[in-house]
């Protein structure tokens, strides 16, 4: 094994430069070489007889070579075409070199090639003048068979069928694996390269997968795995390494998480509540007279989940995740409020200034004569406030708090911290959530996200998580009706649900002006809107450089009516609530995501009022089509997930890789849990089998722990900040 994290530097034709583009590739051992995968396979085993050889096509073709080679010269290119035959015509095989020098730039380049000689091209067809020629992307010489015995792979030996014909080139007449590279590296050389390191390294790998579970799953060993996923002679062996090669790192992830949830669940936390009602029942009799507004049953399970979890000597570790519209705040809240009737702290946590805002405007409206004492910290809270903020917390005289990740700062001390809760927490990255963990000992946990999870993506982002899921809406509401109209019709629509005494939103995806790209902003809209269409209208801007009280203050404004329109960005993507308003218009719709597209549509048909989200922009690219289209046709944000997840594909979702959760781009290399979801659920329940029965700690499977510590336990991603 120690061999195996040698640098590549010891392996032939590896010098230093070669070693510095290794590392662009983050290829630092052997090990790691033999764990970069091919991007894709190339079918070059399959030689098109030149007679039927079309332009454009692209193939490979075993031929004779017919004379020497011929060089031509034209302008900073030199060609060099050399005629082969296969019995069924003649095609000219044609190589590009940039002449950078004056004397002959192929060198003993053309002297490789000899009359009678058998080679394998590999590239695309062109017609040129009534010859078929090929411009070759790959080639490889036959020679003798004892000579090209030597380009065997040891498997390969081993086998004896129609050896000849395919077993015997890296680079044409075989499928043929293709990698991503960095510039300066060809994938010639690194297919040459691989192989050296297959042949010689794959079988010091120690396999971690015991035989029992290779035999239940049907596995191959670790050895063959890495063979025929680098040089599968068939496509069965390239899917039967796949195969192995994703089950082990779904099974490691999946190790690791549950493990991670088993320690968080045998912790003891040293707090505990009793449900008082003092404040809880207030708070309801609130929402039935602020807004009218009774717990769905779906509320009312997700809050009973969520107070078991709290009732309980273990640490809540639960995710509240519903569509837009459906409850989340307060349902959250409710939790809030048992905290504080057993006069603990609470956290609130939310990533942006607005949202953060939001929240504490609706809160003083649910709480209002509600002996419950609460502030807003954010950025743009003054020094005096922060302090006296940062002073009453310390004397334990708010129950809790709500804010950005200015919370978190080393100053903001809660000496009673018993509950967080953390809005949209996969904007957060896992420092910011561990420092927050860290001001209370062993709290409870509640996150929320308006995005639906698709049960693939909660495998992995969220398996370390009990789920509460608010799957129906609040009783009254009509659908949200989703139209794709040009700026003018817009425009009128938008009049005739102002004239019924309803507000609009109009959103653009900028704030200024941009040079670079021809987009419409919402600050330079909003005067042309309200000099030339919105003439009788009342209309007001709101966009994310506002200075926080400005922005409550056009909030608070726009909520109780005083506009009839507000331009604004997608700072209005979460947390704003305003019934009256019953149409929003997405200007450049194109532009914007599914998930950011369902969440802006959210923001109206939260009354008995028919709402309208209307989309204005020409999609340009068949990804913005489908968005379109998907758009139009459902409102279901799990639907939207599950499309979403589609068409972006897992390693972007949520920004995993910038935001610091376990990030799926990181952790699979070959593994995609959209394609491979049946082995995603095959891992999942066999790691909570392992773990829940404690057989993951016995010696049979002492390889497969060592591999989940060593990869992930040094990270701390998931025992406090997940």
């Amino acid at each position: 094994m120690e061999e195996l994290y040698k640098s590549p530097r010891y392996l032939k034709t590896v010098g230093p430069k070669r070693v510095a583009l290794l590392k662009k590739l983050n290829i630092h051992t052997i090990m790691d070489l033999l764990h970069y995968y091919p991007a894709r396979w190339e079918d070059r085993k399959h030689f098109k007889p030149i007679a039927s050889l079309q332009h454009e096509e692209v193939a490979s073709v075993l031929g004779q070579i017919l004379t020497h080679g011929s060089e031509e010269k034209a302008k900073k290119i030199s060609i060099f075409k050399l005629p082969i035959t296969d019995g069924t015509g003649v095609l000219w095989a044609v190589w590009f070199k940039k002449s950078q020098l004056k004397y002959d730039v192929f060198g003993t380049f053309k002297s490789k090639f000899k009359p009678g000689q058998k080679i394998i091209v590999y590239g695309k067809i062109k017609y040129s003048y009534g010859y078929k020629e090929i411009v070759v992307e790959e080639y490889e010489l036959l020679s003798s068979d004892e000579e090209n015995e030597s380009l065997l792979i040891p498997y390969e030996k081993e086998k004896e069928e129609s050896k000849e014909e395919t077993k015997f080139f890296l680079h044409v007449g075989r499928i043929v694996p293709i990698y991503k590279l960095t510039e300066g590296l060809s994938n010639k050389f690194f297919r040459e390269l691989m192989y050296t390191v297959v042949s010689q390294y794959c079988a010091k790998e120690e396999d971690v997968l015991p035989e029992n579970i290779r035999r239940k799953y049907n596995l191959c060993s670790l050895s063959e795995a890495l063979q025929y996923i680098h040089f599968p002679t068939t496509w069965e062996q390239r899917d039967t390494a796949h195969k192995r090669i994703v089950f082990e790192e779904f099974l490691l992830f999946q190790l690791a998480v549950q493990i991670a949830r088993q320690k968080y669940k045998s912790i003891t936390k040293p707090h505990s509540y009793v449900i008082k009602r003092h404040l809880l029942t207030p708070f309801r009799q609130n929402l039935n007279l602020y807004a009218n507004f009774d717990f769905t049953s779906a509320q009312k399970r997700a809050i009973n989940e969520i107070f078991r979890d709290m009732l309980s000597p273990q640490p809540m570790s639960r995710l509240l995740q519903g569509d837009v519209g459906s409850g989340k705040t307060v349902v959250a809240l409710s939790a809030v409020l048992l905290c504080a009737e057993n006069n603990h702290q609470a956290a609130f946590m939310a990533p942006t200034e607005i949202l953060a805002e939001q929240h504490y405007i609706t809160f003083k409206r649910f709480l209002s004569s509600i002996p419950v004492k609460f502030a807003l910290l954010t950025s743009k809270t003054t020094r005096k406030e922060r302090q006296e903020i940062i002073s009453k917390l310390k004397s334990n005289e708010l129950n809790f708090v709500v804010g950005t990740h200015a919370i978190i700062e080393d100053d903001v001390v809660f000496p009673n911290l018993k509950l967080i809760v953390i809005d949209e927490q996969h904007k957060f990255g896992v420092l910011q959530r561990q420092a927050l963990y860290n001001k209370g000992t062993h709290p409870d946990v509640l996150v929320l996200t308006a995005t639906p999870i698709p049960r693939t993506l909660s495998l992995t982002l969220y398996g370390d998580l009990d789920v509460s899921t608010l799957d129906e809406m609040p009783p009254g509401r009509m659908p949200v009706k989703t139209l794709h109209l040009t700026e003018e019709e817009a425009y009128m629509f938008v009049k005739r649900e102002v004239e019924k005494k309803h507000q609009a939103y109009i959103v653009y995806p900028l704030v200024e002006e941009s040079d670079k790209m021809e987009l419409k902003s919402a600050v330079k809209e909003a005067k042309v809107l309200q000099e030339k269409v919105f003439t009788n209208y009342r209309v007001g801007l709101l966009h994310g450089q506002m200075k926080g009280s400005e922005k409550e203050k056009i909030m608070l404004d726009f909520y109780n009516g005083h506009y009839d329109i507000l331009i604004t960005t997608t700072v209005i993507e979460v947390g704003i609530d305003v019934p009256n308003a019953t149409v929003i218009v997405i200007q450049h719709s194109d532009r914007f995501g599914l998930a950011t597209l369902h969440q802006l549509r959210g923001r109206v048909g939260r009354s008995k009022y028919q709402s309208y989200c209307i989309l204005v922009g020409t999609p340009k690219t068949d990804e913005a089509k489908k968005r379109l289209e998907v758009m139009l046709s459902t409102n279901d944000g799990f639907k939207i997930a599950e499309e979403d997840l589609l068409i972006r594909g897992p390693g972007e979702i949520f920004g995993t890789r910038q935001h610091g959760k376990l990030s799926l781009a990181d952790k699979f290399s070959l593994g995609d849990i959209i394609r491979d979801k049946d082995i995603l659920y095959q891992t999942n329940n066999l790691a909570h089998h392992l773990v829940q029965e404690g057989l993951i700690y016995k010696d049979e499977y002492r390889r497969l722990l060592q591999k989940v510590y060593k990869l992930y336990s040094d990270k701390d991603k998931f025992l406090k900040a997940s």
